[in-house]
């Protein structure tokens, strides 16, 4: 679609818009063409042409025009104005053009440090990837000046002349670079690069200074800087750019600019790599993997030893074992819910107000009993077998965090202001993690000096941080209480993936399964609408999902129950 630039300002790349690459109709296409000759029109000036205008400019008789416009309206391509009887394009042109490209983080990402590069430079800034061997431009933030670069979006260009292009040969093996290169390299200028050692010599300079510049290479009179974005694994999957004409961009400031827009494209990388690093093909949908349905699921256990997940509804108040032979015991004498639970060589200990009880998959039951207002909210067995507790203190609102024996709870290391709901404990027990859903945030602790510090807030929109378990890398995947989903952090806290759920209260998680791969997920029903219910029936029940990051055995308490 031609892009026209605005009255006044001469642009520097008419040679490098869609109009300069050839349009040739095929046979057999002809309405076809007609329809992308209207909407070219339309494009060019929107809401500013009637049927009579794109009569007289297209040549199309009346009623062939009408019969065609009426298509691109059917389709969402062209819309009118109903008092000015003239055309615009159409909203789903909007949604089509979100698809152009897969990456659309990349896009979304990158805009502001563009805005960013052409407030500060007054010049103008692309983002472009690399297409069937050439740059793809995908984004542009006009320059303030009248006399300006303005290459049109979708349009390509080489990548052995363009700033852009360098950059990211600069990044591609020799084995890529050399499969790129093997044509005959084009000359634009005077200045265009076409032998390709010069080239490659040239590449070595840019990988080492982290940005290329384009000297008048492709267009006289136009300079250009631009730097390559990266992935984790250090691979190129685009580049930006600031080009202006050259009594502005002096060679001077093209390589200020370029120190600039490779501290721009370190940004851009790490912000994709922190929302990118687990992939959506890593991970499987969650299904339900349970008929029964738990008002309130909580502290999902797998046991290595028999291969089941256990789990309980604290309402039921019931304990479930899942597995080849699933098995469910309520405590049908109990007067009080289920808080928490962990396990031990002689079963389950569950936490209730004032006490607790050893559960055998049996139904064998020994009781111990604390002082009344004892509740312990959450519990996690360390790798040193040790049991640690967060014991919620109602009237002070305060969670205590420290070691449960024999004797009961000990001395707090930590205290939270708010309800703990859940622990978690790094594989070398160095870091403590908790969770507060009342005050959306979670806390990571160190035994060895007591410390403690907010890990991470998550945003009201994004749910509570009901639920944690780690995996084997040390990363905390959170479940999401109201936010339909289950959230893994990266070592700073901050966002790696969000996993979708078809429930929306996650209670509970823990990684199981023969080689670990498996993240069961407890969910609750209690408390939710008919209409959220009618939407999430699956909600209540135990899920799973397959996931190429593998979690930690859940270890088992040295604990033995008083007799």
């Amino acid at each position: 679609m031609a892009v026209m630039s605005p009255p006044g300002v001469d642009t520097l790349d008419d040679n490098w818009s869609p109009d300069s690459q050839k349009k040739s109709a095929l046979a057999g296409t002809a309405v076809l063409q007609k329809a992308f000759d209207l909407l070219d029109h339309i494009g060019e000036e929107p809401g500013l042409l009637d049927s009579a205008d794109l009569a007289r400019r297209t040549g199309m008789p009346r009623a062939t025009l009408y019969r065609i416009l009426a298509a691109l309206q059917a389709r969402g391509l062209v819309r009118t104005d109903p008092g000015r009887q003239t055309y615009s394009l159409g909203f789903h042109l909007i949604e089509l053009a979100q698809n152009v490209w897969s990456s659309s983080d990349l896009v979304s990402v990158a805009a502001g440090e563009l805005r960013r590069l052409r407030d500060m430079t007054g010049e103008t800034s692309y983002l472009a990837v690399m297409h069937e061997g050439k740059m793809r431009s995908l984004g542009r933030f006009d320059g303030a000046h009248s006399h300006r670069s303005a290459a049109a979006l979708g349009v390509t260009k080489p990548v052995h002349c363009t700033s852009q292009g360098k950059a990211m040969l600069s990044h591609l093996s020799t084995a890529q670079v050399t499969a790129l290169l093997s044509q005959p390299l084009q000359r634009f200028t005077d200045k265009t690069i076409t032998d390709v050692p010069q080239l490659l010599a040239q590449l070595d300079i840019i990988r080492a200074r982290g940005f290329a510049i384009d000297d008048e290479e492709i267009l006289e009179g136009t300079r250009c800087a631009g730097a390559a974005i990266l992935n984790a694994a250090g691979q190129p999957i685009g580049a930006i750019s600031v080009a202006g004409p050259t009594f502005r961009i002096t060679p001077h400031r093209a390589e200020q600019l370029g120190y600039e827009l490779a501290a721009a494209t370190q940004r851009i990388s790490q912000e994709l790599n922190r929302t990118s690093a687990v992939t959506t093909s890593d991970i499987s949908p969650a299904t339900a993997i349970t008929s029964a349905q738990a008002f309130l699921g909580a502290s999902a256990l797998w046991h290595a030893q028999t291969g089941a997940v256990v789990w309980i509804d604290q309402l039921g108040p019931t304990v479930h074992w899942y597995d080849a032979t699933p098995t469910a015991i309520t405590l049908e004498t109990l007067d009080r819910r289920i808080d928490c639970a962990f396990l031990t060589h002689e079963g389950v200990v569950l936490f209730t107000r004032g006490g607790a009880i050893l559960l055998r998959r049996d139904g064998t039951q020994r009781h111990l009993h604390f002082d009344a207002q004892f509740q312990a909210r959450a519990v996690r067995t360390d790798s040193r077998g040790r049991v640690w507790v967060a014991v919620f203190n109602a009237e002070q609102n305060i969670s205590a965090i420290g070691q449960f024996t024999q004797a009961g709870p000990g001395e707090p290391v930590w205290e939270i202001s708010g309800e703990v709901t859940s622990l978690a404990i790094s594989s070398d027990g160095m870091a403590f993690y908790a969770s507060v859903p009342g005050r959306n945030t979670i806390y990571v602790m160190s035994e060895a000096d007591g410390r403690k510090r907010v890990f991470s807030r998550l945003p009201e929109a994004t749910g509570a941080p009901m639920g944690l378990t780690l995996d084997a890398n040390d990363r905390l995947w959170v479940g999401a209480y109201d936010g339909w989903s289950v959230v893994r952090l990266d070592e700073d806290g901050e966002f790696e993936h969000v996993v979708p759920l078809p429930v929306p209260t996650p209670t509970s998680l823990a990684f199981g399964g023969p080689d670990l791969s498996t993240l069961y997920i407890t969910s609750a029903r209690s408390g939710l609408s008919t209409e959220t219910l009618r939407n999430a029936s699956q909600s209540g029940r135990l899920l799973a999902l397959q996931s190429s990051v593998a979690g930690v055995a859940e270890p088992v308490a040295s604990f033995s129950f008083p007799d």
